[in-house]
């Protein structure tokens, strides 16, 4: 009972937080473009993308040189995972697409790093930041993101039957969108948060009920921003395994035509 608590505890404020910064994410592309890439030396492999875990060196500047934090001088790698918040909005941004061994330097402005209210005696208020950062490590997040094509294929496939493993598709979505839309067939409805992205305290108890050890879990949500950050949560921090979430959730299954059923 007390890790129960524990895990909705920790899943309620994690999707609060994580929920927040999607609700900013139109505002966020809109102003991306004020971010600028001063100088960019290519890297190779896999290219950076939402929830990838990174290892990086950086030296961060203000505009007039002056150098106010340098993991290169602590010689330790700064390590992060993109898409919980941990770096400032102008490195989530500003570093996706990036590869190891890559170099990008970044002149970030104040609305995309500390604003108004700086940092500590280092950085002023809106002080715009000159960042060079090269990659280190790039790792793929424990969950993995899957096609409308793919889950398709997932679904047929006889080696998880043959070896006695159930495939789960959970819709998180509310009873609402639900009923807008239509629900894939087979497709168990759980709802998972409330319009504040407060966990519903039922959703572990009914996930449980359900989803077996050995088992593959789909999540479902409209867009499949909140069924990647749901995934991500179950892997990282509740250390479950063969965890999906549908790329583009709802909407791209049915702009790919694929059948919902009432």
């Amino acid at each position: 009972m007390i890790k129960l608590v524990k895990i909705i505890i920790f899943i309620s404020i994690f999707l609060i937080s994580s929920c927040t910064n999607i609700s900013k994410k139109i505002d966020n592309t809109s102003i991306k473009n004020n971010i600028e890439i001063l100088s960019d030396i290519p890297g190779t492999g896999k290219q950076i993308k939402n929830h990838y875990k990174l290892s990086v060196h950086y030296k961060g500047t203000l505009e007039d040189g002056t150098e106010f934090d340098s993991s290169y001088k602590r010689n330790k790698p700064f390590e992060f995972q993109i898409g919980l918040q941990q770096v400032i909005p102008g490195w989530e941004l500003g570093l996706l697409g990036m590869q190891v061994g890559g170099k990008r330097v970044l002149k970030i402005p104040p609305s995309l790093a500390y604003g108004k209210n700086g940092a500590g005696d280092l950085i002023p208020s809106n002080a715009t930041l000159i960042f060079e950062i090269e990659i280190i490590y790039i790792e793929p997040p424990g969950y993995k993101e899957i096609s409308s094509k793919q889950l398709l294929s997932l679904k047929k496939e006889k080696l998880l039957a043959l070896q006695k493993i159930n495939l789960i598709v959970i819709d998180i979505r509310n009873k609402n969108e639900q009923v807008k839309t239509g629900i894939i067939e087979s497709s168990h409805q759980i709802t998972a948060f409330d319009t504040k992205g407060n966990l519903n305290n039922k959703f572990l108890e009914n996930y449980n009920s359900i989803v077996k050890q050995k088992d593959h879990v789909v999540f479902i949500s409209e867009r499949g921003e909140i069924s990647a950050i749901l995934a991500n949560g179950f892997v990282e921090h509740l250390g479950m395994k063969n965890i999906y979430s549908l790329k583009g959730g709802i909407e791209e299954w049915i702009f790919k035509g694929n059948k919902l059923t009432n």
